[in-house]
């Protein structure tokens, strides 16, 4: 499946350089009802609950996507507007969990026991991939991924290797980079990877092609 992450110039050359991307904590993400998208009004439930949030928070983290590269809110608020990169992704579709966007917050019932940190396997699951309606634009898809080593500066990479293969470099409307800033980084991979430069459309409110600009593919 073919899917596509939004970042600044400076975090996607070194994702492109370094073959991997940064996995996002739970605890860390821009949406406070990340992993909370269940109603805890019941205090004993919301104790529980917390505990198994916490478990599930140390053991993984979570790395997004859109299943569109041409949504100019997206280049905006995660492009460094406009400014940045978008890479795009062939990733296996059994790892792809579809994000569901609820105009309610979900009532949990028997949903706690000791499988899985205190919350079963298929609820933590659910509520890793729900999401508040209003975030919907986005067209969210995500990869759950275990929480390893960290590097030197505390932070958890995943590696472009087996079901995560870059396979396309989006420079965003307002970028500065050439696409040689780009190309010259792309000798070490193994697979095909096209590089283009995109703009503001002419009748719509989306981000196209420049097909007046050069497209590099490299070729292993």
């Amino acid at each position: 499946m073919r899917v596509y992450y939004y970042t600044s110039e400076q975090h996607g050359l070194s994702n492109i350089i370094n073959k991997r991307i940064k996995i996002s904590l739970l605890n860390e993400l821009n949406d406070p009802f990340e992993f909370l998208g269940v109603d805890l009004s019941d205090k004993e439930f919301r104790e529980a609950f917390k505990a198994g949030r916490d478990a599930v928070a140390k053991e993984f983290g979570i790395i997004s996507f859109s299943r569109s590269w041409n949504n100019p809110l997206l280049w905006a608020h995660y492009g460094d507007k406009h400014k940045g990169i978008c890479l795009g992704f062939e990733i296996h579709g059994s790892l792809i969990k579809e994000v569901t966007y609820y105009p309610e917050r979900m009532t949990a019932v028997a949903e706690m026991n000791q499988e899985f940190g205190g919350l079963t396997k298929e609820f933590t699951e659910n509520l890793l991939c729900a999401k508040y309606i209003g975030w919907n634009y986005e067209n969210e898809v995500r990869v759950i991924v275990p929480l390893e080593t960290k590097d030197s500066t505390g932070l958890c990479f995943s590696d472009f290797e087996g079901n995560m293969e870059l396979k396309e470099v989006i420079l965003g409307p307002r970028s500065d980079l050439k696409i040689y800033n780009v190309a010259q980084h792309l000798h070490v991979y193994k697979n095909e990877v096209k590089v283009m430069r995109s703009r503001i459309a002419f009748t719509k409110y989306e981000v196209v092609q420049n097909k007046a600009a050069r497209v590099y593919v490299h070729r292993p």
